[in-house]
């Protein structure tokens, strides 16, 4: 294995979208001094949807615990779907800090998107650069404009995922794309929303 593949290899499962949701999600606890809601939104988008992919691993309906296959999502998607809808009841009801709640509606947004874009496009987007941008741009609405320096990290990602030969260019820009113009919009949406 040459350094370059090792890179790619440990940037794509490190920038996996269930450890940036997961890892994100903690942080964003912390900067609305919510913890334990952070912690539950780590646990509907990142820790939950990943023991579901595991399982479909397993059981040998999905192809690889990055969901590389086309087909895999078509029943991946759906499911993390409810898991984060469910989430966000159980937020709502409780009462999670407003941030955290417009965060999980943003998540559902960005996931539709990529459900779309799947279903009926029948193309790939890449779920990595999705999920790190759109997270990277929620965690600057929340916080600073500072954490928009994380994007640097997504184009690291790309190129991780790209070098692999998961996704073309295009997949890689596209999900990035998507994740920021839905995560931005829907969440600056849903966190004045009266």
């Amino acid at each position: 294995m040459t350094p370059a593949e090792r890179a790619a290899r440990m940037l794509t499962e490190l920038g996996a979208p269930w450890i940036i949701n997961t890892v994100t999600a903690v942080i964003a606890g912390f900067l609305v001094d919510a913890p334990a809601w952070g912690l539950f939104v780590a646990t509907i988008s990142g820790v939950i949807p990943m023991i579901v992919i595991l399982t479909g691993v397993r059981r040998g309906i999905a192809s690889d615990h990055h969901v590389t296959e086309i087909d895999d999502r078509r029943w991946v998607i759906p499911v993390i779907l409810a898991i984060v809808y469910a989430g966000l009841m159980i937020e709502t009801v409780q009462g999670a800090p407003r941030e955290l709640i417009a965060w999980t509606v943003a998540a559902l947004a960005v996931l539709v998107g990529i459900g779309l874009v799947t279903m009926l496009g029948g193309w790939k987007v890449s779920v990595h650069t999705t999920v790190s941008a759109g997270t990277t741009v929620l965690l600057a609405l929340i916080s600073s404009p500072w954490f928009l320096l994380a994007l640097l990290l997504t184009a690291l990602i790309g190129w991780s995922r790209v070098w692999l030969g998961d996704h073309t260019r295009g997949q890689v820009v596209a999900g990035a794309a998507l994740g920021v113009v839905l995560a931005a919009t829907v969440y600056l949406y849903a966190v004045t929303y009266p």
